[in-house]
């Protein structure tokens, strides 16, 4: 019943976007918008991370998933695609579009690592950061609502500009396998190590193109190994990848012209 239900809502709320009423219709990865330009046969662009998986040149992990695979590529269907990723795997992906605030800083090594691992309870990471006594760690977490210092550590809430201020000055970034914090790690030149969430297929998939180009990536956080793997990593000089930032008018400009082919 709640299938069903979903289903009719789905079709309800596409019925109801006015999607012809527009002459460019760019879709982010949306259902609604997509069933809507299909019902009624509105073309569509869809521009964004998911869409440079289209193709089969994008780095994926060494077992694919078929669900993954289907859901990626039939989610939101469009006429055109326009994918974001780290490398211009094929034609038609362009760099990550890197905003402002990151673009036109100036990056500082001021010594710490940035970590964001949602995924993760504190108290399984909390043991392996106070074991490297002498690195310093500013740990964004939900599990804090103000900023707290343990010994080594700088506990922090979740904060957009909390956290870029940590980015920009950090000696290197422990986080998932999302797509715009690595980029910006990658943009700004810091360390990074990657720990995509288990059984998040987009993000296994992040975590491969990763790997390709040198980034330390592990499956997840051994409790028996953790500590030496940060030191190892610690201990490894950041990679050379030269991550370019969307040109977004060039960029808009091909999307218009793919809507007016």
């Amino acid at each position: 019943m709640f299938v069903k239900n979903s289903i009719l809502k789905a079709k309800k709320d596409a019925a109801s976007l006015p999607v012809e009423k527009y002459d460019l219709i760019i879709n982010d990865f949306d259902y609604i918008t997509a069933l809507a330009c299909k019902t009624k046969k509105v073309r569509s662009i869809q521009f964004g991370h998911q869409a440079s998986f289209m193709s089969a040149k994008t780095p994926r992990p060494y077992t694919q998933s078929l669900i993954g695979e289907f859901i990626l590529k039939n989610y939101a269907k469009a006429n055109h695609y326009v994918g974001l990723h780290f490398d211009r795997y094929d034609t038609h992906i362009f760099p990550p579009v890197i905003k402002d605030r990151i673009r036109n800083c100036q990056p500082q090594d001021l010594g710490h690592i940035t970590v964001y691992l949602p995924s993760y309870e504190k108290e399984c990471l909390r043991k392996h950061f106070l074991e490297l006594k002498d690195v310093k760690f500013q740990y964004f977490t939900h599990d804090v609502n103000t900023p707290m210092v343990e010994k080594n550590i700088e506990y922090f809430p979740i904060s957009n500009e909390g956290f870029t201020n940590s980015l920009i000055n950090c000696h290197g970034i422990v986080t998932g396998g999302g797509f715009e914090t690595p980029a910006e790690a990658l943009f700004l030149k810091k360390k990074l190590m990657s720990i995509p969430i288990r059984n998040h297929y987009e993000q296994n998939c992040n975590s491969a193109a990763l790997a390709k180009l040198g980034i330390t990536v592990l499956p997840d956080i051994d409790p028996l190994s953790w500590t030496e793997q940060l030191k190892t990593w610690l201990a490894t000089p950041a990679i050379e990848f030269e991550q370019q930032a969307n040109n977004i008018e060039a960029t808009l400009e091909h999307i218009i012209q793919l809507n007016e082919a």
